[in-house]
């Protein structure tokens, strides 16, 4: 408010100012035109007496014009008569004008020589008063007659102060319409200003907030609803991009929106994590994209100019393309719109290939894991039934008999395990996790079996994660893709878990090892149930061959998803995310 105030005085003061300098420029003029007029009345009036003095020495001789003062009776009038020369010949108010100074350079004399006529206004070096002197010039002399200036000469010459009262009246009049005009004026701009200052702070405007009722005040009104409809439309803009990030985010294609320059405007997780699946390195920005071999063609086609033709028409140039890495199958659809601004979209397609593998193959692998074990202690039971064995023969029969029960205690776990997610994920809580404690705890409880086969661990951007989920499946995420290190990796490698990302929605990691990996055409069946590559991964190595089932259906669990690839140098690499603020609500989950 005080800087208003300061603004509205500083203006006023300008106005007063300026109204003030046209003021005085007025007055003068009129002053200087109105003190002209007298002058050259009275210069006019006594142009006349020297034609008379001239006509007068003109009759007679300038040695009798001594009997000049009887012709004037004015006591006020001084007579000078002066040659060519500047020498006076006659003065009326001098007896002997022998003594007095050449007056050539007289200023009154000096303009009588260029002009005709001159006048000035001093005070004479012979009398000692002070005159008013007009010099007229004639053929052979001047004639200069002289007023002694006097208050009453003085009024003749100088304006009216009647007149300059009624200016000045004029003057207090016209200041006073001005304040006033400019106060009005100036609560219009006050409002102006306050207004621009909301408007620059992106603020609302109050309830109490109205301008002056003004041409300017109905100028500002228009324009502060105009400010209005646009905040609110920027409200409802705001929330509708809400709306659409939330939606991106449920949707199970990966999309991102770019604007001209390749800058990500929008985009949602499955896009990033789509991105991972395909790359050689790690993306954790969407940006990213451009950069991975793959997405070349989609590249030079946002690059091209080709597509500004197709712009004219109705529909918006589109570009699809087909990638398969890694053992899976992804569409990449390109969409430019009128701006430039374009949108890319990454689908998945050997998912539901996947699931119809995954169901086809369930009841046989579930019977055939089970048939094993059981076949095992069957023949281990008969043979100890009916045949005589010694003591030692005996207790290597029965080890190996509780072996085989073991492991199927472990199969029939891990396929309760399984079954309790699907069937009743509800019964799991959910609470807060100190992730970071968690994994050290899980890396502590598998530390033993690392040693034996001298693998090392690295952990990166682990420390201080907070999480919100079960414990017991998150556990038995880490466990299980340790385990699975552990028993088909090999010795002497390193593993690596890392949180590259974390989103306001997601955590994610990557859990990679340095092992031998696995065949290209086996890398999208590592999640299915009971399955084992080949080479390098059977029943001998550990194991029900559920542990990487149980890692996918645990992520899901937790509204995230997971994917494997091999990773350049040799090895697996397990990208999976969480999800952030899991609700108990949330925990039904779609089985792959």
């Amino acid at each position: 408010m005080e800087t208003v105030t300061k603004y509205r005085r500083r203006q006023l003061l300008l106005l007063f100012l300026i109204f003030i300098f046209f003021s005085l420029i007025i007055v003068y003029s009129e002053y200087q035109h109105e003190k002209r007029y007298k002058t050259e009345a009275l210069n006019h009036k006594l142009s006349i007496y020297s034609d008379l003095v001239y006509e007068t020495v003109e009759r007679s001789s300038i040695n009798n014009a001594k009997t000049l003062p009887t012709l004037f009776k004015d006591t006020n009038l001084r007579i000078s008569i002066i040659d060519l020369r500047g020498v006076v010949v006659y003065d009326s108010q001098v007896a002997d004008v022998s003594g007095m100074q050449n007056h050539l350079f007289r200023p009154e004399i000096q303009a009588a020589v260029h002009q005709n006529n001159g006048s000035d206004i001093r005070t004479s070096t012979t009398t000692g008063r002070k005159y008013y002197y007009y010099a007229k010039r004639y053929a052979d002399y001047f004639v200069r007659i002289s007023v002694l200036y006097t208050l009453e000469a003085r009024k003749s010459i100088e304006p009216n102060k009647l007149s300059l009262l009624f200016i000045l009246i004029l003057f207090l009049f016209s200041s006073t319409i001005l304040y006033l005009f400019n106060r009005k004026f100036n609560k219009s701009l006050t409002a102006l200003k306050e207004f621009s200052t909301i408007a620059k702070a992106n603020k609302p405007i109050g309830e109490n907030f109205s301008f002056p009722v003004s041409e300017i005040g109905n100028i500002g009104q228009n324009i502060a609803e105009v400010y209005q409809g646009l905040q609110k439309a920027k409200v409802e803009l705001t929330s509708e991009k809400e709306k659409l990030i939330r939606h991106l985010n449920l949707l199970e294609e990966g999309i991102g929106i770019f604007s001209t320059d390749k800058h990500a405007i929008s985009n949602n997780d499955h896009f990033v994590h789509f991105l991972n699946l395909i790359s050689n390195e790690l993306i954790d920005t969407a940006e990213k994209c451009f950069s991975i071999q793959e997405f070349e063609p989609i590249v030079a086609f946002i690059d091209s100019k080709s597509h500004q033709i197709n712009l004219r028409n109705s529909d918006f140039p589109t570009m699809d393309l087909l990638i398969r890495k890694n053992s899976r199958h992804f569409t990449v659809k390109c969409i430019i719109f009128r701006d430039d601004s374009f949108e890319i979209i990454i689908n998945d397609i050997s998912k539901p290939e996947k699931r119809k593998i995954l169901k086809q193959q369930i009841t046989d692998n579930l019977a055939h894991e089970l048939k094993t074990p059981v076949s095992s202690v069957l023949g281990f039971l008969e043979t100890l039934i009916h045949s005589k064995l010694d003591a030692e023969k005996q207790k290597d029969f029965i080890k190996k008999a509780y072996s085989q029960t073991l492991r199927l205690a472990d199969l029939i776990n891990d396929i309760s395990l399984l079954t309790k997610i699907e069937e009743a994920s509800g019964l799991y809580r959910i609470e807060k996790i100190d992730l970071s404690a968690l994994i050290k705890n899980t890396l502590d409880d598998v530390q033993l079996n690392l040693d034996k086969n001298n693998i090392s661990v690295d952990l990166k951007n682990i420390e201080n994660i907070g999480y919100q989920g079960n414990q017991v499946l998150i556990y038995s995420i880490f466990r299980n893709l340790f385990d699975n290190a552990v028993n088909y990796g090999g010795s002497d490698i390193q593993i690596i878990i890392d949180k590259y990302r974390e989103t306001a929605e997601n955590i994610h990691f990557s859990f990679s090892d340095t092992g031998p990996g696995v065949p290209a055409e086996d890398i999208e069946r590592l999640f299915e149930r009971f399955y084992r590559v080949t080479k390098g991964r059977d029943r001998r190595s550990g194991g029900s061959g559920l542990g990487l089932a149980i890692v996918k259906n645990a992520v899901l669990f937790h509204k995230g998803d997971i994917s494997v690839k091999n990773r350049i140098g040799g090895g697996l690499v397990f990208i999976f995310s969480l999800k952030k603020g899991l609700d108990v609500s949330e925990s039904e989950i779609n089985i792959d």
